[in-house]
């Protein structure tokens, strides 16, 4: 009988015994990886008053490019001027609206705090009605209930006092828009060129690849947040007209917030959907919470089965876990930064590298090596049906085939 297995080196090759030697350079790799990720944490520390403006300037760019592009290439306008005239639309556009809804906002941004946490008291009535009357239940609902009160609290506090805090940080905040702006010129006007300039610090062999992995990054992040900026817009839109209909009060501002809240997957429809439902819950009761539950349910349903499919397609396909661990550790590290930009980078990363491919081949066993042909149970182990490669007629790799 032959020592030879198929495992991991494939059919005809002896199974790998996992090394010390090999376990050790694992983990020297990993160290290097964790220390250039320290590094990098210390660094985005240190000039995040810059780097922050120029990742938002970024994504701008991407959003906006067809526009300046349409200006130069169809009006003819220079291209200067049609960045410019760009940037200006824009600016013109985000202070129509929040002209429009800001008042309301400001001025109902406590009553939605006070609405939640009155639905979250609630909570534990609802459950007793429900028939949940288990002790155990009902006492970590009550300690459910007072955990989300503090946190809401919380919440309100700031959102109280969110006049003073804005006044004390509006000089950076003020520097910081005033950054992304004119990066954001200098992009649409010549991104170009500051891509050509960057592929200067690479090798001159490397230069190709890296150019590439660029233009699959670009294209990735232009299409998630262009994709991204309409799903949003058609949420919050979706969730105010819902809960208007419905009967539900504050309708515009959870619009608002759906819309804000979108650029943050997955977790963002949680918490826009839980603030509709506790808003709901504390004005109309429980059939007002259950109306609401069925807007968010709906709304999310378009998005996911319809939006999502069309406007992204499988030009970003990231598996659901890997947006959640990475919006958890954007937030964990950076705050509500890394939460809205860990989508877009992680993204552009797996384009760059070519994990989007579907033409990769992928190394590891095939299906025939995991689940094996069945045995005859009337013959013997030997009469197994081979599978392509089993059979000695296919010679081992680096072996010369015979005719």
């Amino acid at each position: 009988m032959s020592t030879e297995g198929h495992g991991p080196g494939g059919p005809g090759h002896p199974a790998q015994r996992v090394s010390l030697e090999r376990l050790s350079l694992t983990a020297l790799r990993l160290g290097v990886i964790g220390v250039v990720g320290y590094g990098l944490l210390l660094v985005w520390g240190k000039l995040q008053f810059i780097l922050l403006p120029f990742c938002v300037a970024v994504l701008l760019a991407a959003l906006l490019t067809p526009v300046a592009a349409f200006l130069h290439t169809k009006l003819r306008f220079p291209r200067f001027l049609s960045a410019i005239s760009t940037v200006v639309l824009l600016i013109v556009v985000v202070a129509g609206l929040l002209t429009l809804v800001a008042p309301d906002i400001v001025s109902q941004a406590e009553d939605i705090s006070k609405q939640v946490e009155k639905g979250i008291k609630q909570l534990p009535n609802v459950l007793h009605d429900l028939g949940l009357k288990d002790q155990d239940i009902q006492k970590y609902s009550r300690d459910l209930t007072k955990k989300l009160q503090d946190s809401i609290g919380e919440i309100g506090g700031q959102l109280g006092n969110g006049v003073i805090s804005a006044a004390q940080g509006v000089v950076n905040v003020a520097a910081s828009i005033f950054l992304a702006i004119i990066m954001l010129i200098y992009l649409l006007i010549d991104g170009t060129g500051f891509w050509r300039g960057f592929l200067r610090f690479a090798p001159a062999d490397r230069r190709v690849s890296w150019h590439d992995g660029g233009r699959r990054a670009w294209t990735a992040i232009t299409q998630y947040v262009r994709s991204q900026v309409i799903v949003a817009v058609i949420d919050g839109v979706g969730i105010a007209v819902g809960l208007t209909i419905i009967g539900v009060p504050l309708a515009v501002p959870l619009g608002v917030l759906t819309f804000v809240v979108a650029f943050i997957p997955y977790v963002g429809a949680i918490v826009a959907g839980l603030a509709a439902i506790l808003v709901a819950l504390s004005t109309k009761g429980l059939e007002g919470a259950i109306g609401a539950l069925v807007v968010a349910l709906v709304v999310q349903q378009i998005e996911g089965n319809v939006l999502q499919p069309i406007l992204i397609g499988r030009s970003v396909r990231l598996h659901p876990m890997t947006v959640l661990l990475g919006v958890g550790a954007g937030s964990a590290l950076l705050g509500l930064a890394g939460a809205f930009l860990a989508t877009p980078v992680i993204a552009g990363v797996a384009a760059a590298a070519g994990w989007l491919d579907d033409a990769e081949e992928l190394d590891g066993p095939i299906p025939e090596e995991i689940a094996p042909p069945e045995r005859d149970p009337l013959g013997s182990p030997g009469d197994a049906v081979e599978a392509p490669g089993d059979s000695e007629e296919f010679p081992a790799a680096g072996g010369e085939q015979t005719d």
